[in-house]
């Protein structure tokens, strides 16, 4: 039977250039794939059509509480949905919720986990959700951090920013899990992409890896959204693709938010990096 790769993250993490750049890679197509096209490339943990073909009544009428409880069986028809593995973008975090797994084990091949200094992640997080930094540090703190599709009520649980990091390094241990700092993605994306590829076990091509970071490039993506917009663009938004680097949370937000991450974030941030 087909099983998910999962791509996981915190939001605003990484997960879509992880994407556009695995799509770039495995379609090997000499221009740029457009970013619309990553929405078929890899499907979504919230597709609402897999929590349709399990559920007795309209999707449209089903309830948040619901959600989680076919989570598990919708997890299985989006395995189902390929002849072969294949990725599936998520956001939550892994463990339980209410008794029920939010990431079904038993058609889970893996995950790439992409992770990103909290600092940026800020204002990222604040801009997509159209708050203020203060409110987003307090969102990232939160351990009951959730969101829910605009159209229908499919929850996505996320909780604290270190919790939901944790949760997939260390509370998944029966899955092999791929570890990707955002930061290394920027400062040396052939070394970073490349070792992916290994640890996915794809065919390596320094050439096509090469092509397809520039294709995967903020540069590129960037260009796309201005020319065409972008449809996982929040309606608030002006852009979808804001900087692209590293480091702006650190020149834009003040010493006491700064201070207030560290507390709420300390350990998981110093065991990746990302506080000395």
């Amino acid at each position: 039977m087909p099983r998910i790769i999962w791509l996981a993250s915190y939001p605003k993490s990484g997960n879509t250039w992880m994407r556009a750049f695995l799509a770039n890679y495995l379609l090997g197509r000499e221009k740029p794939v457009p970013i619309e096209d990553l929405r078929a490339f890899s499907l979504s943990d919230v597709r609402p059509r897999f929590y349709a073909e399990v559920l007795t009544k309209p999707v449209q009428e089903m309830t948040v509480e619901e959600s989680v409880t076919v989570r598990p069986e919708a997890q299985h028809r989006l395995a189902a949905a390929r002849e072969h593995d294949h990725f599936v973008k998520t956001h939550s975090r892994f463990g339980e919720l209410n008794g029920t797994p939010l990431i079904e084990r038993s058609v889970s091949a893996g995950a790439v986990y992409i992770i990103r200094n909290p600092v940026d992640i800020v204002p990222s997080y604040a801009s997509h959700m159209g708050v203020t930094p203060d409110v987003a540090i307090e969102i990232m703190a939160d351990l009951d951090h959730a969101t829910v599709e605009a159209d229908v009520k499919i929850l996505t649980h996320m909780g604290r920013w270190g919790a939901h990091v944790e949760s997939w390094i260390d509370g998944s241990s029966s899955l092999p899990i791929c570890l990707v700092r955002y930061e290394d993605l920027c400062a040396n994306p052939e070394k970073a992409f490349g070792q992916v590829l290994k640890v996915l076990g794809l065919p390596f091509d320094p050439e096509r890896l090469a092509r397809s970071i520039r294709h995967s490039s903020f540069e590129e993506l960037s260009r796309q959204e201005e020319e065409n917009g972008f449809s996982e663009r929040p309606p608030h938004m002006q852009r979808f693709f804001r900087s692209g680097g590293s480091g702006e949370g650190q020149r834009s937000l003040s010493e006491q938010q700064l201070a207030r991450l560290a507390r709420d974030h300390g350990p998981v941030m110093k065991r990746f990096g990302y506080l000395s």
